[in-house]
Order: C-alpha cells, then structure tokens, then sequence
C-alpha cells in the first residue's frame, strides 16, 4: 500500500480487506504457535473496535472505557466469550500486536481458548503524542 493511501486509511479509521485479513492472519499465526485455533475477521467486531479506537483518537487517551464499558459495547453481540485488548503509540498492527504479545493481560486476550472472530481498528489523533489508537475485540 502506498504511504499516502496508508495515512488516510489510518486518518479515518478504515481497513481495507487486505489489511484486516493481514490483522486476523497474524493474530492467528500467534495463536497456532501456542495451539490454538485461528481467527477471522468479523465486520460487526470490527465497528465496535472502531468505535473505541475513535474514541480514544478522540480524547487523546488509551482506556477501556472511553467509548463506554465494553460490557456496554459488546452486549448487541451475544457472545459467551469476549475480550479487548487497546493501544497507542504503535505505527503499525506489527508493532501493536508485538507489544499485547509481551503484556500478559494482552497475551491472555489473544491466546483466549475457543476464540474464533476479531475486529480491529486504528484511529489517528495527530495532535496527541499518541498518533495512533489500536482496539482489537475477540470473541467466540
């Protein structure tokens, strides 16, 4: 992807396919390392992502509850299992996924046994030391 077509996508909070499939593909190459089952992106996990990325753009800050309680957020969806795991300051989903990969609050969200769904979402706020806010939501 180009560098300016890169920066409006981040700028407005949108994945394109191909780089939502690349954030579902590297989460799920994470989770096969520690035997678990992939994931794939889910479109409706990916708006209630988004909406806390932007949020938390919004506000200039990283927290859980910005964009309201994640029991709030995620109750439409009617899942056993959900968890999200949130960021800022990371470019890119590599370097964001690396960094929830070495939390173990993170790590635990990402290696939740009988996941099979994520959303993920970034959001910039060039105004805030931040840049860029990550939101990712996984749920059986």
């Amino acid at each position: 992807m180009r560098p300016w077509l890169l920066s409006i996508v981040l700028a407005w909070g949108l994945a394109m396919p191909a780089v939502a499939a690349d954030y579902a593909s590297q989460i799920s190459a994470y989770r096969h390392a520690h035997g678990l089952s992939p994931v794939r992106m889910d479109a409706k996990l990916n708006a209630v992502a988004l909406h806390q990325a932007r949020a938390m753009a919004a506000n200039g800050v990283v927290s859980h509850t910005v964009g309201g309680s994640f029991g709030t957020r995620v109750a439409s969806l009617r899942k056993t299992l959900a968890a999200e795991n949130v960021a800022a300051g990371f470019a890119s989903f590599s370097e964001t996924l690396k960094q929830w990969e070495n939390s173990a609050g993170h790590r635990q969200n990402l290696l939740m046994k009988g996941a099979r769904k994520v959303g993920v979402a970034s959001a910039v706020n060039r105004k805030s030391p931040y840049g860029v806010f990550w939101a990712m939501i996984i749920t059986d």
